[in-house]
């Protein structure tokens, strides 16, 4: 019994310290446009349904756009901070599924052994934090961390392999399936990639649209882990936006770091009518 309520009680640790963390989401304004219209992307920089600040231009590494099977860069004349969110214009061209990515620079910071633990905790890295032993670093710890977004979009019913294609972000969640032909109901996989490579073992949320927004953490998302080859599956419940949100984070090679995190997201729409 004992041994049953400190997990739970790890659990609720690990959700209400999630709400601490600013992860980043890109989801679509409209489900689907028809050919020639324009959408918006939400970029939130908090949780998927709230942001807690609005990314600037000045942060961006990356802004891409694959549609076709071809990589181009979208305007940013339109990016935008409304409010506590950021927002862009993108323009298809012609009926296909299409894949939007945005990445930020990096941002290094610098905390004493203590607070980079209390650090792990905030971020809900528990498997970081497991092997961190903090008398190896006196001086501090320094780490750095970027922050991959991407979101799958579609024009008209014409489904295309974009969904799966790579923007060559550190790294980077792809579905097994175009999610226009998945129903409500059924079983949608995924597989996690730093640098090409599966990853293993790793925690990741998969979670949708909430009826009302969160204010912290991932809400009612279900945790789950990556297998041997990077990959995990769960059951479409509902036909909403859904997103996939991991952080990765290892110990440093570079000079100068002792530890490196990269955010990865993906969101998708879960259409009523697949299928039809």
């Amino acid at each position: 019994m004992r041994n049953t309520q400190l997990s739970a009680a790890l659990l609720l640790f690990a959700v209400a310290g999630s709400a601490g963390a600013h992860d980043l989401f890109v989801a679509f304004s409209k489900p689907g446009t028809a050919a020639g219209e324009a959408n918006t992307a939400l970029v939130n920089n908090g949780t998927f349904d709230e942001s807690a600040g609005a990314v600037t231009r000045a942060r961006l590494q990356d802004v891409s756009l694959s549609q076709g099977g071809a990589k181009a860069a979208p305007d940013l004349a339109s990016w935008k901070e409304v409010g506590k969110q950021s927002q862009l214009t993108v323009h298809p061209a012609g009926e296909g599924t299409y894949l939007l990515g945005v990445s930020t620079m990096a941002s290094t910071s610098t905390r004493t052994a203590s607070e980079f633990g209390k650090y792990l905790e905030l971020e809900d890295l528990p498997d970081t934090l497991a092997t961190y032993d903090a008398s190896k670093f006196p001086k501090g710890v320094t780490y750095s961390y970027t922050k991959h977004a991407r979101a799958i979009g579609q024009v008209g019913t014409k489904l295309t392999d974009d969904f799966a294609a790579s923007l060559g972000y550190p790294l980077e969640i792809r579905l097994a399936r175009n999610p226009g032909s998945v129903k409500v109901g059924e079983q949608l996989s995924f597989q996690v990639l730093q640098q090409g490579t599966p990853v293993p073992n790793l925690r990741v949320y998969v979670g949708h649209r909430a009826d009302a927004p969160v204010k912290g953490g991932h809400g009612s998302a279900t945790l789950l882990r990556t297998d041997a080859q990077g990959q995990a599956s769960f059951q479409v419940t509902t036909a909403k936006t859904w997103y996939i949100h991991t952080n990765h984070m290892v110990p440093s090679t570079q000079k100068g770091l002792d530890f490196v995190s990269d955010r990865a997201s993906l969101s998708f729409e879960i259409s009523p009518h697949a299928g039809h």
